[in-house]
């Protein structure tokens, strides 16, 4: 899928560390002459690991938004359960695309889509994932070092990534994307917020107390954040749909929401990991 993407470094709570990497990637696509100006290449691809819900695809939507580059996100594990055949081929026009699309970022989601059923598969089938793998490893190689091109992949599984996807030269600039400190989860209420009542074009919350909120809120990303803040103004649309009174969104509101989502999260997390089997 190609796109232009609208999320912005602005649009992106907390990560000040990457984002701050970030910026200068953004220099590396808009400026590379400033790179052969001090001696050194741009940079080919970038790896953006961490938890899910940490913000890695706005992180590389951003990236192409603030350089003015074409986006391409390829899901890897799509291509790999759908296509395994052709996945090869696949790749092999992706880049081809890529390369002539002038400055453009290729977003890899689930990187480790390539190599991790490999553990898993028949002696024959962990072959093909072998040539996939090297098919990826070549399109890399091929790409030119004038950076035009930046390829940006994702992972919350890091040690399932192949080897040989993140030698120098091809995916060799790692960033953590990690969860968000406290401050960075208020900043992502606000942001959250205000997209919100900017939909809606009028006020939907009440002075929310961040502090009480924040402390319930260990081990959950931006994404949750979000999350819980689209079920909390679901609740107002069902209340008013049902003819009752609807207020605007309280800290007791969101509190309250916080801790369904937190029971409902652990429940998925046990499903996910085989607690239940």
């Amino acid at each position: 899928m190609t796109m232009t993407p609208e999320t912005s470094l602005k649009d992106i709570g907390g990560l000040a560390g990457p984002k701050r990497e970030l910026e200068g990637l953004i220099f590396a696509l808009t400026s590379p002459d400033l790179h052969l100006r001090w001696g050194t290449k741009p940079p080919r691809g970038v790896l953006l690991y961490g938890p899910a819900g940490t913000g890695k695809t706005l992180l590389s939507k951003a990236l192409a938004r603030e350089s003015g580059a074409v986006f391409f996100h390829l899901k890897l594990n799509n291509v790999v359960s759908k296509w395994r055949g052709e996945s090869g081929e696949l790749f092999q026009e992706v880049f081809s695309v890529v390369k002539a699309n002038g400055r453009s970022v290729l977003f890899l989601d689930e990187l480790d889509a390539l190599s991790i059923e490999r553990f898993f598969l028949p002696e024959e089938a962990r072959a093909a994932g072998g040539r996939l793998v090297n098919t990826m490893a070549e399109n890399l190689d091929d790409l030119d070092d004038t950076g035009q091109n930046m390829v940006v992949a994702s992972t919350n599984r890091i040690d399932a990534i192949d080897p040989a996807l993140v030698r120098p030269g091809r995916i060799d600039r790692f960033i953590e994307v990690g969860l968000p400190e406290a401050e960075e989860k208020a900043e992502i209420f606000r942001i959250h917020q205000a997209k919100a009542e900017a939909r809606a074009g009028r006020k939907l919350f009440l002075e929310l107390q961040y502090d009480a909120i924040i402390t319930r809120m260990v081990k959950l990303s931006g994404a949750d954040i979000a999350e819980i803040i689209q079920r909390a103004l679901e609740e107002k649309v069902r209340l008013e749909g049902s003819g009752q009174q609807a207020g605007l969104v309280s800290t007791e509101d969101i509190q309250r929401v916080l801790e369904q989502y937190r029971r409902t999260k652990e429940v998925v997390e046990k499903i996910r990991y085989g607690q239940y089997l």
